[in-house]
């Protein structure tokens, strides 16, 4: 695969190569900066000695060596590039990707250093525009303007066919990764998606959609409501299919409309973030929120099927996306062995949001959780495992307001140094696990000061906890061995 970006300067085209180049394993080549390199000069004083002619003329000859190089790669081409005719023809040949950035935009990334087409005033930068748009134009279009570096990528490597492909081990709940899969939707579905979603990837969901607020608040049951009347307006009946396309909010969202509308109806899930794709739309826990509990009416009824699409969370921002690593992390703790290993080997290049480890992780986190719920659906005994680094995560998210992932990440820290501090668990694989969750969980969310009775409190509110204040507890002795104890935490014991 070649991937060929052009665009602007100040449009983010370098940036984006070497992101896109850690997603997909393939080198990163900027034709400026080979030019520079080849000629032992910076471009302004190739400009200054030789002229632009002779610049153009070293640009076009790189352009026709890579093109004629049968390996992956995704090149940064320099804003010019297109205003040479042969140029244009060989993009076009590769499917080049114009990043169109509004040039407003432009004057306020763009840096005049090394711009010597720029003559020291930002504000050329608007003709310039103005003189190549029509040239730019001529190839596909994406429009990155309002988008951050992290989902500019996902809609750049969207525009092409990457295969991605893998089916979940799994006999009881059907569960597919499938690249691009939101491309290849059912064309008679009915679909539920947020405003980020439908931004990102409208362009690809069919026409009846009802489009939902990004966030927790669409668990409403004022929403549940309107979810109803469009099912009726539209004369939805059993037997169409519902879609549910977003995070968990949607999926839990969609879980429940689909599985209470006229007393059921076909459902399938595309989550697009990560703690969905491995937690939320896994399991068949559907739920929305009353009077500001979470989750206390739901239902727990799988969908017909889950398709994981690892090109949409490329477009998570950071801490959204910390968040679903988290939660796998803990998959890996309670797995032990091949995944726990895995995750340690891989865990950078998982973080730069590699494919291809990205999708493995992601198999892997599903795998597990769906062989603990097959063994326990209704929640009432090895289920309790899942809720590692929950009991005391859930105190913090009440304390503080923390998103759900990241306060898991502050449970799962001060759970093991409990385990260790009670000798459950030794030192060797307290530090091992305490030194990876330091570069998992943000700094600003470990760094949090909290009143150690804030954490009694919610504590003893705990769903889990018994009348003898003893709450059932998923202990971690080392990774991929667990018990499940009701144990009495007293104070002192978490700081």
């Amino acid at each position: 695969m070649k991937i060929f970006l052009v665009g602007m300067m100040g449009s983010g085209k370098t940036t984006l190569a070497k992101k896109i180049s850690k997603v997909l394993s393939i080198p990163y080549i900027d034709i400026d900066e080979e030019i520079e390199k080849n000629e032992n000069l910076k471009i302004k004083d190739i400009f200054e000695r030789y002229g632009e002619e002779y610049f153009r003329k070293l640009e076009n000859d790189i352009l026709e060596k890579l093109a004629e190089n049968t390996q992956s790669i995704v090149v940064s081409t320099g804003g010019g590039i297109i205003l040479n005719a042969k140029n244009r023809t060989i993009l076009k040949k590769e499917n080049a990707i114009y990043l169109s950035v509004a040039p407003e935009k432009l004057k306020d990334r763009v840096s005049l250093e090394n711009r010597p087409v720029l003559a020291n005033n930002k504000e050329n930068i608007i003709k310039i525009y103005q003189d190549r748009k029509e040239l730019y134009e001529q190839f596909k279009t994406v429009d990155i303007t309002n988008l951050t570096e992290w989902e500019s990528v996902a809609k750049i490597l969207y525009q092409y066919d990457i295969k991605n492909d893998a089916e979940i081990d799994s006999s009881f709940q059907k569960v597919s990764i499938n690249a691009g899969s939101l491309k290849s939707l059912p064309p008679d579905s009915i679909v539920f998606t947020s405003e980020k979603v439908n931004e990102l990837y409208g362009e690809y969901l069919p026409q009846k959609k009802l489009v939902l607020p990004n966030g927790e608040k669409t668990k409403d049951i004022s929403f549940v409501i309107r979810a109803y009347e469009y099912l009726l307006e539209n004369n939805v009946s059993r037997d169409n299919l519902l879609l549910g396309i977003g995070g968990g909010t949607i999926t839990d969202f969609t879980g429940f409309v689909g599985s209470t509308y006229k007393r059921g109806m076909n459902f399938s899930f595309y989550p697009t973030t990560l703690l969905s794709q491995i937690d939320a739309a896994i399991g068949g826990k559907n739920g929305i929120d009353f009077k500001k509990y979470k989750n206390v009416v739901g239902t727990i009824n799988l969908p017909k099927e889950v398709i994981i699409d690892p090109l949409s969370i490329l477009s998570l921002n950071d801490e959204t996306f910390i968040e679903g690593l988290i939660e796998g992390y803990k998959m890996a703790l309670i797995s032990g062995n091949d995944f726990y290993e895995y995750f340690k080997e891989n865990m950078h290049e998982i973080l730069n949001r590699n494919l291809y480890k990205l999708s493995f992780f992601i198999k892997r986190s599903v795998e597990e959780k769906l062989r603990i719920v097959e063994q326990d659906f209704k929640d009432t005994g090895l289920r309790s495992c899942l809720n590692l680094g929950h009991t005391l995560g859930h105190t913090f998210e009440a304390a503080t307001g923390i998103a759900h992932g990241l306060s898991v990440g502050w449970g799962l820290i001060k759970e093991i140094e409990f385990f260790y501090k009670k000798k459950y668990l030794e030192e060797k694989e307290y530090l091992e696990i305490k030194d990876t969750l330091e570069t998992l969980v943000p700094e600003k969310v470990k760094n949090i000061q909290i009143e150690e009775k804030d954490i009694y409190y919610y504590l003893s509110n705990d769903k889990k906890i018994g009348a003898n204040q003893k709450i059932k507890m998923p202990i971690l002795k080392a990774p991929g061995n667990f018990i499940i104890e009701k144990i009495k935490i007293k104070e002192g014991e978490i700081f």
